[in-house]
């Protein structure tokens, strides 16, 4: 495995030319100014944030299995029955700890017992300790649970249905999920390390308690996962990240501009029904045409009035004022642009 040292040194190297370049990346194309978040996505926001405790909840020592050699703080090479003479000191035995007794009774199965916790030693009645991928096989489901319900919850999260803003990151979220299960199952079932490392373990210091460790890890990058996602679901519901995100933008101005067409073309009917009714309606025709011809005389006896006279007549004298001074002012500019051209040469009227 990669040590903590190579990855510190790492880090040092080129963590800060990823940092610039990814703060450039960010910065490169121009954004308009940020709008609130709508009440759906922060509905899902509010979802990933309740998930994310739940999460972190589980990796509490409340939630989590007991381990018998910790809590007696035996080495995984005790006797058998030194560790649950010690145990029954702590409290009453029960028929599960008499099964875990015949099972820890070898060596593989203390590091089964290691690797997969107390769980599938005392309930799984067709595991063998000569075949111990059966173990793993029991397991799976409890191991995957915790997975799949994260995932259910990412795809409702990044539906389409709910917000186009989830949706965007649909795919990139759903990856991450099944990538989060695949490695646990590879660090259950598939890595030797900690297995080569309990076997030669002489302290509960140097035992590397897989299932309960996975517990932990677990439960801190569902959290991650979750906050991360909802960073991003909120950059992209207020318009702070628009990187790569051009279509899914041009598609929600397609349809708020559709959804307007139909507002319109609803009113246009509406009006051309009421238009439709007042025509055949033989009273409420002529109540038209009288409000019409009220309004043409009411317009004329408008337009007679001194005070309109005389606007209109200022207005006419500044629109030819504007116009002679538009004239004069093109004037102008041709003959700089004259001057210009006879100082480098060229005939008056070349610009043209």
């Amino acid at each position: 495995m990669v040590s903590w040292s190579l990855v510190q040194t790492l880090l040092v190297l080129f963590g800060p030319i990823i940092y610039n370049r990814g703060k450039a990346f960010y910065y490169a194309k121009p954004r308009g100014p940020p709008y609130p978040l709508s009440p759906t996505s922060r509905r899902l926001l509010n979802v990933l944030f309740i998930t994310a405790l739940l999460a972190l909840a589980s990796t509490f020592e409340y939630f989590a299995a007991e381990n018998i050699f910790l809590a007696t703080s035996s080495r995984l090479q005790t006797p058998t029955d030194v560790l649950f003479t010690r145990i029954s000191r702590l409290r009453e035995l029960t028929p599960a700890d008499e099964i875990l007794r015949s099972r820890l009774s070898t060596k593989e199965g203390r590091l089964l017992y290691a690797t997969y916790g107390p769980g599938p030693l005392t309930e799984c009645n067709w595991c063998s300790l000569d075949d111990p991928n059966t173990f793993l096989f029991y397991a799976l489901p409890s191991i995957g649970l915790p997975h799949l319900l994260h995932i259910a919850i990412i795809g409702v999260v990044t539906s389409s249905f709910f917000s186009s803003h989830g949706g965007i990151w649909r795919i990139q979220a759903t990856i991450g999920g099944v990538g989060l299960f695949l490695a646990e199952i590879y660090m259950v079932g598939m890595s030797s390390s900690a297995r080569t490392i309990n076997s030669i373990a002489r302290t509960p210091q140097d035992v590397r308690w897989t299932h309960w460790n996975l517990a932990f890890y677990r439960g801190i990058s569902m959290a991650l996962f979750d906050a991360m996602l909802g960073y991003a679901i909120y950059l992209s519901g207020t318009g702070r990240w628009t990187i790569g995100l051009e279509g899914p933008r041009l598609e929600e101005k397609l349809e708020s501009l559709t959804k307007a067409v139909e507002t319109i073309v609803a009113r246009l009917h509406a009006d051309n029904f009421l238009r439709q009714a007042v025509v055949r309606n033989k009273q409420l025709r002529e109540k038209m045409a009288n409000y019409w011809a009220d309004e043409e005389i009411l317009g004329k006896d408008i337009m007679q009035e001194e005070d309109v006279q005389q606007s209109r007549l200022n207005f006419a004298t500044a629109r030819m004022d504007m116009d002679r001074l538009a004239d004069e002012a093109a004037k102008k500019s041709e003959g700089m642009i004259d001057r210009i051209s006879a100082w480098r040469g060229f005939s008056p009227g070349i610009a043209d």
